[in-house]
């Protein structure tokens, strides 16, 4: 193939087809012509942080440009897994962890995760790697661009992006604590939404990166670990992280308006939409109890921005204007915080909710509630013994295998505890001081 460029503002400028390796080229070429599937172009007009510009200006970057960043990260570790493997390069593999991460995202709704709590409050939850895979498996151009390389190629990726399967190094490419996704978002985040704290060394960290030769319990399978000078950088990883989720993805702001929208669109499908729900692609969506994949892709965030704008004209029920012009105006509900306020074991959040279950204040109008769990790792299951589930790392270098970063660094001790995110919300400044004055009632009372 011809060699095609993409300036990147994270990662400079991305090759494809310059390798000098004929796989690794037919690879790119492959994913070239992924890239310009409809399906796929679909994603820059899905923002990789939905309503977080609210806060951070900047962070109108897409899903299309982190995809692109993935891919590239993706390269970089596969590079990784072949000059620390031992020549046990597996070509085939390879090319399948490239291209599932390229697609990694491919069936990511609008607003992502607020649009995917949606469906989960309408009964019909479907998490954006299954639609991820239903693309690649169904009538679309990305599924004939990979069976017009292998007839096999789309169950391969799909079944990797699930989760089926034994799992491996190339695996860990796709789906690890040192993935090509996290290694993405993390700087792309954070260079975005313009905070100065998460920079991550990142050629260091891959220079550090080592591939343990599996064989032993729990390391039956290969698996990256980072090796003794790399330590600081795992920390750096694991904090920049863990810094993301509080300030940026959780922030009180954003939050608020994800409430908000799940609340709205929720309203519009208790609603329905009679005729009108099979011309306008949010409604034909939420109306239908089993979308189809072509009503999946019509959606992006510029649907739901158009469907938000006609219903906060008046023409809807009072709370869908009232709330779907609110967020078109940035008019956002007023946040009363509550987990921050709780002491161990002290269950504020339950027995705020409790009181106010028994005794609705007067005039407190709309309360949405939203009680979420902040991990340092996320997604770090300290019960799950396989090395692909852990950050690995060889703090000395006679140590024989690597060990969970855990276990060896005072600063992610410090992080592992998980905190929780409660917070109420209310239309008016108001009802939030009542809610808080009920709150210190609560407060006072103990447990």
């Amino acid at each position: 193939m011809r060699t095609q460029r993409i300036r990147d503002p994270v990662h400079g400028l991305i090759g494809f087809g310059e390798s000098g390796d004929a796989d690794r080229d037919e690879t790119d070429r492959i994913a070239w012509d992924l890239l310009n599937t409809p399906e796929f172009q679909r994603l820059r007009r899905i923002r990789q942080l939905g309503f977080s510009d609210l806060v951070f200006p900047g962070a109108t970057h897409s899903r299309f440009a982190h995809s692109i960043g993935v891919y590239h990260m993706a390269r970089r570790l596969a590079g990784v897994i072949d000059r620390r493997a031992g020549g046990a390069r597996d070509p085939g593999r390879e090319r399948v962890a490239l291209l599932a991460a390229l697609l990694h995202d491919i069936g990511h709704g609008p607003f992502s995760h607020a649009f995917e709590a949606v469906g989960e409050a309408l009964g019909r939850a479907k998490r954006h790697e299954i639609w991820s895979a239903e693309i690649i498996l169904g009538d679309t151009a990305v599924n004939r661009v990979l069976r017009g390389v292998d007839d096999g190629l789309p169950e391969r990726i799909g079944a990797l992006l699930r989760g089926d399967g034994a799992r491996d190094v190339y695996g860990a490419i796709v789906s690890s604590q040192f993935d090509a996704d996290r290694l993405d978002y993390i700087g792309r985040d954070r260079l975005m939404t313009g905070v100065e704290f998460g920079h991550i060394d990142l050629d260091w960290l891959f220079d550090c990166l080592e591939v343990a030769a599996g064989g032993d319990a729990p390391f039956e399978a290969p698996c990256l670990y980072i090796g003794p000078k790399g330590l600081h950088v795992a920390e750096e990883y694991l904090e920049a992280r863990f810094r993301l989720y509080r300030v940026v993805y959780m922030h009180k702001t954003t939050r608020t308006a994800e409430k908000m929208l799940e609340a709205l669109l929720g309203a519009v499908a208790d609603a329905g939409g009679g005729a009108a729900a099979r011309g306008e692609p949010v409604l034909r969506y939420l109306t239908s109890p089993t979308p189809a994949l072509g009503a999946y892709l019509a959606l992006d965030d510029a649907a739901v921005w158009t469907a938000l704008s006609g219903w906060a004209d008046g023409s809807a029920t009072a709370r869908v204007s009232e709330l779907a012009r609110r967020l078109r105006d940035r008019a956002l509900y007023k946040c009363v915080e509550i987990g921050a306020r709780d002491r161990p074991g002290g269950n504020l959040y339950d027995r705020f909710r409790e009181t106010l279950d028994r005794s609705a204040p007067e005039g407190c109008g709309d309360i949405l509630f939203d009680d979420a769990t902040v991990a340092p790792h996320k997604w770090y299951n300290f019960d799950d013994p396989s090395p692909l589930s852990k950050v690995l790392v060889k703090d000395r270098d006679d140590l024989e295998e690597p060990r969970d970063i855990a276990e060896v660094s005072d600063i992610v001790g410090t992080l592992r505890h998980e905190s929780r995110i409660q917070r109420a919300y209310v239309p008016r400044p108001d009802q939030a001081a009542e809610l808080e004055r009920i709150l210190r009632e609560v407060e006072g009372r103990g447990a």
